[in-house]
């Protein structure tokens, strides 16, 4: 089978059953073996930008791996965009892209971005808004270089990959002599033994000395899906619950616990809950910015 062919049959393998993308002559061949796909739904986008965050956005909403494709040069660069969102919000996405032919790189081909001869070095574009950026040398590591980029994908905190796949690959009579599936086998991230100890004493401690405790979630419970857990613990101590801008919906918005949004343009209410407490247990939460109050060093003084 030819090299794209391999590609969207590891993917079915993978589990992908959805692929958005744009249209180019160097990446024809992907759309036909998407085309003939009897498991992956191809749909074309009118800007490859489109495509990408199309994938982010099935990637989050599926907790399955997004996929996204565009032809060399301009159109693999209008995917930067939906992958640096991907990357800061951990969604695991492969994203495919054309490259010049090997034997033509630097020497004046269209849309050559090898970085050779003043031309743009799109592998170290893609290297600097993805886990890591593949460039398939040779079309018998086609299995090897996907499976190894999938497991990435998902592997500790979740984001994008990509791999390039060079137009000497699709040439005639190129064909991929060892297929095999995709194996994905991503170990769970087990929380720190000692770590949970220490936290559970402390909240021990915090809940007999009768000390105001508080639970602030941020989108990584979401993307764990702790919604259970968070509710059986926050209802088993009695504790308030604040959220930030992503972290919102963890808990229904009637709950009797549910304060708040806590956050430059959230409300006073959880903002109050916060300024009360003497322990604030961050579950799922980066305490960027907005949670943050604008990065304010002294937020957290005079609390665990």
């Amino acid at each position: 089978m030819q090299v794209y062919e391999a590609v969207v049959r590891g993917l079915e393998s993978a589990g992908v059953d959805t692929a958005f993308g744009g249209n180019g002559e160097n990446v024809a061949s992907l759309m036909l073996a998407l085309k003939h796909s009897r498991r992956i739904r191809p749909i074309m986008t009118r800007h490859e930008q489109a495509a990408s965050f199309m994938a982010c956005g099935y990637a989050m909403f599926t907790d399955r791996l997004g996929v996204c494709f565009a032809t060399v040069g301009p159109g693999a660069f209008n995917l930067f965009s939906g992958l640096a969102v991907a990357m800061s919000d951990s969604y695991p996405v492969l994203a495919i892209t054309g490259y010049v032919a090997l034997d033509w790189r630097g020497r004046g081909a269209v849309n050559d971005t090898s970085g050779l001869n003043g031309t743009p070095d799109s592998q170290a574009m893609f290297a600097a808004t993805t886990k890591k950026s593949y460039l398939l040398t040779d079309v018998a590591d086609t299995c090897d270089v996907l499976e190894e980029a999938v497991n990435l994908a998902f592997e500790g905190r979740p984001g994008p990959v990509h791999i390039h796949v060079p137009q000497n690959l699709t040439y005639p009579g190129v064909e991929v002599d060892d297929y095999r599936d995709v194996r994905v086998e991503v170990a769970p991230v087990r929380p720190d033994p000692e770590q949970v100890e220490t936290i559970a004493e402390v909240l021990a401690d915090a809940l007999r000395d009768r000390r105001r405790v508080v639970v602030l979630c941020g989108f990584g419970s979401i993307r764990s899906h702790a919604e259970a857990a968070v509710q059986r613990f926050v209802e088993r101590f009695q504790l308030p619950l604040l959220t930030t801008l992503d972290g919102k919906g963890i808990l229904p918005e009637r709950h009797p616990l549910a304060v708040g949004v806590f956050s430059e343009s959230g409300h006073a209410s959880a903002w109050k809950a916060f300024r009360e407490a003497d322990v604030v247990v961050a579950i799922g939460n980066s305490l960027n910015q907005h949670a943050t109050f604008g990065l304010r060093d002294d937020l957290f003084e005079g609390r665990s």
